[in-house]
């Protein structure tokens, strides 16, 4: 069994003070000191409830490459990433750099999204986020795999790329909660292969 730990990065919850990049990285560090084996990320552009103010949070993907460079052993995820913030063709440039900085520690994590605040914020479409949470995958795996795809989708625009610094193999993805070693493929219906 391995054990992980949820490592927050948005503003405090009580005085929506900015929480500092110094006790972000001093938490992934004593966790990994404690003999954690993972620490994982929340892919969030901000956290609204009703009747309290909006709260800020740090940027995922930027503070992950930050804690690669942090850390030594422990593994570093996304819990989970939202496919529809990011082109998928980035997001899969993102991944294979931050694996590399952090010597194959990375486990992407990705889903199709769900709070629609921040979409109707930050100008993203939420419509069909299973659709192309589905295509996005069919970009990201060959990607992530092999480091090329030739693809032309329904909902995301077509993605001809060879990307030279792509890893020969993925070590591990989480999609939708479950763990799969290798590349992983999600079906609309949600049936992961």
């Amino acid at each position: 069994m391995k054990i992980g730990l949820l490592v927050f990065i948005a503003n405090d919850r009580e005085n929506y003070s900015k929480r500092p990049y110094d006790e972000i990285r001093a938490v992934a560090r004593q966790a990994e000191k404690d003999g954690f084996d993972s620490i994982w990320l929340p892919d969030h552009l901000f956290y609204r409830n009703p009747g309290e103010p909006t709260r800020g949070i740090w940027e995922c993907w930027t503070m992950l490459a930050a804690l690669a460079e942090a850390t030594q052993r422990i593994e570093l995820g996304t819990l989970v990433t939202c496919n529809s913030f990011r082109n998928p063709a980035i997001l899969a440039k993102m991944t294979t750099t931050i694996d590399e900085v952090s010597h194959g520690r990375l486990i992407l994590g990705i889903g199709a999204g769900w709070n629609e605040p921040e979409y109707q914020a930050f100008g993203l479409p939420f419509d069909h986020r299973v659709d192309r949470f589905e295509e996005a995958l069919q970009i990201l795996k060959p990607l992530l795999h092999d480091g090329h795809v030739d693809f032309a989708g329904t909902v995301l625009s077509g993605a001809k790329l060879r990307d030279r610094a792509a890893r020969s193999k993925v070590g591990r993805a989480t999609v939708d909660g479950r763990k799969r070693r290798g590349p992983a493929h999600a079906q609309a219906d949600g049936t992961v292969r």
